[in-house]
């Protein structure tokens, strides 16, 4: 069903229609109807699906539908009619919290792109920035507050927010406020809410304790899924190379400099190892941008926007990228490193292809995996949470791209794989060796121990006992009658 026969307002067609959206995707299909019935909801869908727009609809869908009440200014000079304006306080109705700055920012740039030409005004705040600009843009009245919890916690603790007539609540990529430490600070927005308000719960994966959160707040909720909310995407290819963490960065300076890739995701463990990836592609003459918790907010704005822009052909990124974020010129993503938490690699996947269409555009993923124990083990838990099953793939030559150091030390890891190769080889050649042998003793000893059993069977007598349980010479002396027979 297309968007105009789901009954939504007017400007939010028209706001679809300008950023090129006709048909909703899966998620915005099933969880649309019971959202603008004011029913409370869990979603859960791949990343990469549309889950923001699936909750900004309907909620942008019913603030226009019953705007606040104003309230009688003075009367004017010369007796015109008193001006009607909005108390700011009572103006805030509908707040969505997500864990990032960068993931505030861009909801709340879809919600303003989708409600534009009305007179809903969004706002967006979040962490380790200024507090007073947002205070000010909270006084001036918004309709529509996307924020982190720790900021929005601030702004209730010092009265500067007010949620007495917020309506419609949001908890977008939930798992991550757990991993990020916010869940007690969610659970403490939510305990200062009004008891008749929507709420929605939404991400790729629920953990168990993102689940108890649930159960406490929602009021029998409606759980919605689309397709397999614990797997990558299924328009993006996923290859797997087997390497040495000392050869990480040769081989990613070979897919994307050697393939003159533009429109890279690489994702990192650290900020220190994202220092240095950032530092060897630029030393390469790779433009490449960074992203990590470090960065400041203007650092931060700058990294994206160059990456958007095109200005940058890279953007290495801690997992701080990893959620939500609608970066459309991010074609190719690299795991540079495993994440710690399993799921996140289904949200890192998510980024490559998430442009307007991500069902019908081109995108490709590559995981690193080091031959180390711990690190295979790491790789499993990935799998059997994300239910992939990945065969991994030769690298290709990245020998161009080494330092000194490194050729001599890949000389040496290709000589004790060549080494492991031979022992393999000699090993399993003993191995047929000896199987060789020991059935040609079987059948010596099978083939003897017929020739025993021929030999015997000639050379017994005609004499047996009664009943033929086992054969017997009878004694000559010994008299018929006594429980033996003689035959013939």
């Amino acid at each position: 069903m297309p968007f105009d026969g789901l009954g939504l307002h007017p400007t939010l067609l028209r706001g679809l229609a300008a950023l090129g959206f006709t048909e909703p995707t899966p998620i915005q299909s099933v969880l649309l109807p019971p959202a603008i019935e004011g029913r409370d909801l869990v979603g859960l869908a791949p990343t990469g699906t549309g889950k923001t727009l699936a909750y900004v609809l309907p909620i942008a869908h019913r603030l226009l539908a019953s705007p606040p009440p104003l309230l009688k200014g003075p009367k004017k000079r010369g007796g015109g009619k008193r001006s009607a304006r909005v108390d700011p306080r009572s103006r805030l109705r509908a707040l969505v919290l997500v864990p990032t700055r960068e993931l505030a920012q861009q909801v709340a740039k879809d919600a303003f792109a989708i409600t534009k030409g009305s007179l809903l005004q969004v706002g967006a705040v979040w962490g380790k920035s200024p507090i007073g600009p947002q205070k000010e843009l909270i006084d001036r009245g918004v309709d529509l507050l996307v924020g982190t919890p720790g900021r929005v916690r601030e702004l209730l603790d010092l009265d500067a927010l007010s949620l007495a007539h917020v309506r419609y609540v949001v908890v977008d990529e939930s798992d991550r406020m757990l991993d990020l430490g916010f869940l007690p600070q969610v659970e403490g927005i939510l305990e200062r809410m009004p008891p008749d308000r929507q709420m929605l719960f939404l991400s790729a994966t629920f953990p168990p304790a993102v689940e108890e959160l649930m159960a406490r707040f929602l009021r029998e909720p409606t759980r919605i899924e689309a397709g397999v909310h614990t797997k990558p995407a299924a328009h993006v290819g996923q290859t797997l190379h087997i390497v040495d963490d000392a050869f990480k960065t040769a081989l990613t300076l070979e897919l994307i400099a050697g393939a003159k890739r533009r429109g890279v995701l690489v994702f990192v463990r650290t900020r220190r190892r994202a220092g240095w990836v950032a530092g060897a592609l630029r030393k390469h003459d790779v433009s490449t941008a960074l992203l990590h918790g470090d960065r400041s907010q203007v650092q931060r704005e700058k990294a994206l926007e160059d990456f958007t822009n095109g200005d940058a052909r890279v953007l290495v990124a801690t997992d701080i990228a990893a959620r939500g974020l609608h970066i459309p010129a991010a074609k190719t993503v690299i795991n540079y490193d495993i994440p710690m938490m399993p799921e996140e690699y289904v949200h890192r996947v998510g980024r490559a292809g998430h442009g307007p269409s991500p069902r019908s555009g081109f995108a490709e993923s590559f995981t690193f995996v080091t031959p180390e124990p711990d690190e295979r083990e790491r790789w499993k838990r990935v799998c059997r949470l994300s239910e992939v099953e990945l065969v991994p793939v030769p690298v290709p030559d990245f020998s161009r791209w080494l330092r000194p150091e490194d050729r001599e030390r890949l000389a040496a890891v290709e000589r004790q794989a060549e080494a492991k190769k031979r022992a393999r080889r000699d090993a399993a050649a003993v191995r047929a060796l000896d199987d060789a042998e020991k059935e040609k003793r079987e059948r010596e000893k099978l083939s003897g121990a017929n020739r025993k059993k021929t030999t015997k069977r000639a050379g017994k007598s005609k004499v047996q006992l009664r009943g033929g349980a086992r054969m017997k010479p009878v004694d000559p002396k010994q008299r018929p009658g006594k429980g033996v027979k003689k035959i013939g």
